[in-house]
C-alpha cells in the first residue's frame, strides 16, 4: 500500500494525507513505498541488538564470554579462542549492513590494513571470518580503557597529569610514525586510543583508513571521520588526504586533553587554561592545527621530536611552566589575523590559536601594568601574562577600549552594544566581590568589543539569558547573520572550494536562502567564513531575547501571509522566498526570517551527546523555525534532522563568538590585527 513519508519527522502517513499526522507539516504529493515505519531520530541502528549470547561457540572456534561494547554498526565481544587457547576480541557487523557496499568495504578494509601492521602501539588484528550472516574481525583483547573513558571518569575540573599526557602522545606518535608507511588513519580521537593496564598505548580502529595504494575506497562526495577532529582538507575531500591530516587530529586531541575542550571558536592557549601545561606546548598545538597542511609538522616523527624536549624536562623535574623551551612564534608563523582559522561539524572549526608575536609582547606589558595597579604579588610580566585575568586586567584594557567603542557606536547591527557595555561596566565597578566584578566585566568587554568586530550583514546579540525548553541559560554575546545564508553567499564558497556546488534547483535565486545542503555542508561553509553554526540556545536568544518566547513573532494568531514570503514551485509546492520577506518576521535583535521562509540548522545534537562524545555521520542536529512549505508553527518548535541529509525547506545562518577576556581584546587592538 502506498504511503507518504514526512520529510521532516519521517512519520509514515496514510495515502492522500495532506499534512503529517505527527508534526503537522505539509506532505509532498509524491507517494513512496514504505514497508515499515522509519526509525525515530533518537534511535541508532544496531543498538541493543545482541548477535551472540554468553557461551555460544562462533565459527566452531570462539566461545563467547561477554559483550564489551556496542556501536551504530555492530558490537565487540570478549571471546576465548579455543584453537590458540587465549582470549581475543571479536568485532562484528550487524546483518542490515551486509548490503551496504561502503560499510562492507570499510569493514574489510580495517582487517586488510590492520593485519599488515605489527607494532607494539597498534592493536593486533588476527583474522576476518563469517558465522551465518554475521561478519567478524578477531583481534587482540586489551585489558584497559579507552582514553575517552579515562577522560570521562576524571572528576570535574581535573586533567590528566602532564607527565602521563606526554607519555601517551609519545607512544601515539610512535604508532603513527610506523602506520604512515602503509596508511592514513583518518579517525584519530580519544575513543580510538586504548590504554592497557600496563600503561601502554594502543591505536585501533583503522576502519576508515585509506591504504596509500588504494584510490577507490572513497570519493570526493563521501567524507569520513569524526568532525571535531578532522582537518579542513579531510572535510573538503576524504580521498586525497595524507599523514598531515592525522597530525591535525593529534593536535586537536592534545589540546582537548590539556584543557578539557576541543579548540573551537577563539580558544586560549592551553598554558593559560591549565596551570601545569608548559607554554612551549602552545606552539606545538598551534602548528599541528594550522589550516594549511604545509604549515603543520609534515610527519609524526617531526611531531614526536618536538614533544621530546618537553617530556625530558618533565621527567627531570624542571618546572616547565616557567621555561620557554622554544623561541616565541613570530608574526610570520602565527599572526593575530588567524583568530578563527578553525573548523568544527557537526557545528566544525579548525581551532586556530591566538598569535604570540608582537601582540604577545604588548599584551604582557599591559597585563603587567594592570597587575601592578591591582596590587598583585611579585612575579612580573611573566606571571601577569599567564595568570587568570583579574578585575584589574579588565580595568586596564577599558582605558583603551571604551573610547574606541564610543567612536564606532553608530555602526549598523550593534543593538545598543555600547549602552549595554556601560550598564555592565557600572555593575562591575559596583560589585562587592571579585567574582561578581569579573562576571560583569566580561559582559561589558564583549559589548565594547562589538563595534570593533561587527561584520557587514551581521547583528550583535548582547550577553544575557534565554529560555529553551523551559530552562533558562546565560549566554555570552555573539554576532549572528541578519538573514539566512543566501544562494549568492554560498556560490562564492562553492567557487572557492571545488568539492562543493550550488544545487541546480536553486539556479537564478541568488537572494533566496541556500537550501538542499546538509548540516555538514552548512558547517563547512561556516568554517570557510571563519564562523560556526549557532547552538540552539544562540538561535533562540537571537530570535526572542530574554523574553518568554511568543507563539509567533507578531504575538497574534498565525497568518500564513506573514509567516513566509512564498514562492510557488509548481504542483502546489512552495519553496522559500527572498530573504527579508516580511518585516513582521523580524526577531527581537533584528534577524529576518527566523519564524518562516526556511527552517534552520543549529549545531545542537539530538539526543544530547554524552560528555566528550562528538557528532558523527549518524548524528541528528536540531533544526528551528518555520518554513514556506508548512503550516505556521510556533517559534519554539524544534525538529531533529540527520546531519548528512538535506531538504528543500532547510537553510542556515552563521554566528561568530565575541572574545570576553583582556588577552583576546589586546590581540584585536594591535595595529594590523
Amino acid at each position: 500500500m502506498a504511503r507518504v513519508k514526512c520529510p521532516h519527522c519521517f512519520h509514515v502517513n496514510p495515502d492522500r494525507q495532506e499534512s503529517c499526522e505527527k508534526c503537522g507539516a505539509r506532505l509532498p504529493r509524491i507517494s513512496i513505498e514504505a514497508p515499515e515505519p522509519a526509525r525515530a531520530p533518537a534511535q541508532v541502528p544496531g543498538r541493543s541488538q545482541l548477535q551472540f549470547h554468553r557461551g555460544q561457540v562462533v565459527a566452531g572456534r570462539y566461545t563467547v564470554l561477554n559483550l564489551i561494547g556496542q556501536g551504530g554498526m555492530g558490537s565487540i565481544y570478549k571471546v576465548h579462542d579455543n584453537t590458540l587457547g587465549e582470549d581475543v576480541a571479536l568485532k562484528t557487523l550487524l546483518p542490515q549492513f551486509l548490503q551496504d557496499k561502503v560499510v562492507l568495504e570499510r569493514f574489510y578494509n580495517e582487517a586488510k590494513i590492520a593485519r599488515r601492521l605489527a607494532h607494539p602501539n597498534i592493536v593486533r588484528v588476527h583474522d576476518i571470518g563469517e558465522d551465518g550472516k554475521i561478519l567478524y574481525i578477531s583481534m587482540e583483547y586489551l585489558q584497559g580503557m579507552s582514553l575517552r573513558e579515562i577522560l570521562d571518569n576524571l572528576p570535574p575540573g581535573e586533567r590528566l597529569p602532564i607527565a602521563q599526557t606526554m607519555r601517551i602522545f609519545d607512544q601515539l606518535c610512535a604508532a603513527l610514525e610506523y602506520a604512515h608507511q602503509f596508511t592514513v588513519h583518518r579517525d584519530i580521537k580519544p575513543e580510538n586510543v586504548m590504554l592497557g593496564q600496563d600503561g601502554g598505548v594502543r591505536l585501533m580502529d583503522f576502519g576508515i583508513s585509506k591504504l596509500m595504494a588504494n584510490t577507490r575506497l572513497t570519493n570526493a562526495s563521501i567524507v569520513m571521520g569524526t568532525p571535531f577532529y578532522m582537518s579542513p582538507e579531510q572535510i573538503r575531500n576524504s580521498r586525497d588526504v595524507d599523514a598531515r591530516a592525522d597530525i591535525y587530529s593529534v593536535g586537536v586531541m592534545l589540546y582537548e586533553i590539556l584543557t578539557g575542550s576541543v579548540p573551537t571558536g577563539v580558544p586560549k592557549p592551553a598554558s593559560q587554561i591549565t596551570k601545569d601545561v608548559p607554554p612551549a606546548l602552545d606552539k606545538i598545538v598551534a602548528r599541528c592545527v594550522e589550516p594549511d597542511p604545509k604549515d603543520r609538522y609534515q610527519n609524526a616523527a617531526e611531531l614526536r621530536q618536538a614533544l621530546q624536549p618537553i617530556t625530558q624536562q618533565i621527567r627531570s623535574g624542571i618546572n616547565t611552566s616557567k621555561t620557554r623551551l622554544t623561541r616565541r612564534i613570530g608574526a610570520g608563523e602565527y599572526s593575530p589575523r588567524k583568530i578563527l582559522a578553525g573548523i568544527a561539524v557537526a557545528a566544525i572549526l579548525m581551532g586556530g590559536l591566538w598569535g604570540l608575536g608582537q601582540a604577545e609582547q604588548h599584551r604582557r606589558a599591559v597585563l603587567a601594568e594592570a597587575a601592578a595597579q591591582g596590587g598583585e604579588a611579585a612575579g612580573g610580566a611573566e606571571a601577569a601574562a599567564t595568570a587568570e585575568p583579574s578585575f584589574a586586567h579588565y580595568r586596564a584594557i577599558m582605558k583603551t577600549l571604551q573610547p574606541l567603542a564610543r567612536e564606532r557606536a553608530d555602526r549598523p547591527g550593534l543593538n545598543g552594544a555600547v549602552a549595554e557595555g556601560d550598564r555592565h561596566w557600572a555593575a562591575a565597578e559596583a560589585a562587592t566581590d571579585e567574582p561578581r566584578a569579573i562576571a560583569s566585566a566580561r559582559r561589558a568587554l564583549q559589548c565594547y568589543l562589538a563595534p570593533l568586530v561587527i561584520r557587514d550583514g551581521m547583528v550583535f546579540v548582547p550577553p544575557g539569558p534565554v529560555s529553551v525548553g523551559g530552562a533558562t541559560a546565560e549566554l555570552p554575546g555573539f554576532l549572528i547573520d541578519e538573514t539566512e545564508v543566501t544562494v549568492a553567499n554560498y556560490a562564492r564558497f562553492a567557487e572557492a572550494e571545488a568539492n562543493w556546488s550550488v544545487p541546480a534547483e536553486l539556479a537564478g535565486r541568488a537572494n533566496h536562502p541556500i537550501t538542499l545542503v546538509s548540516g555538514f555542508d552548512a558547517m563547512a561553509y561556516a568554517a570557510w567564513r571563519g564562523a560556526e553554526l549557532p547552538t540552539e540556545a544562540q538561535w533562540a536568544r537571537a530570535a526572542y531575547g530574554d523574553r518568554e518566547p511568543p507563539d509567533y513573532p507578531w504575538e497574534g494568531e498565525p497568518d500564513p501571509e506573514l509567516v513566509v514570503a512564498r514562492f510557488d514551485g509548481g504542483a502546489g509546492v512552495y519553496t522559500p522566498g527572498s530573504v527579508r520577506s516580511r518585516e513582521a518576521d523580524r526577531s527581537y535583535f533584528g534577524c529576518f526570517d527566523m519564524a518562516g521562509n526556511a527552517s534552520e540548522w543549529t549545531r545542537t545534537c539530538e539526543p544530547p551527546l554524552a560528555s566528550g562524545e562528538q557528532p558523527d555521520y549518524q548524528s541528528y542536529l536540531v533544526t528551528r523555525g518555520g518554513n514556506a512549505n508548512e503550516a505556521p508553527r510556533p517559534w519554539t518548535t524544534r525538529f531533529p534532522f540527520p546531519l548528512m541529509r538535506s531538504d528543500p525547506n532547510l537553510g542556515f545562518r552563521c554566528v561568530v563568538p565575541v572574545p570576553d577576556d583582556p588577552g583576546a581584546a589586546l590581540s584585536l587592538l594591535q595595529p594590523g590585527a
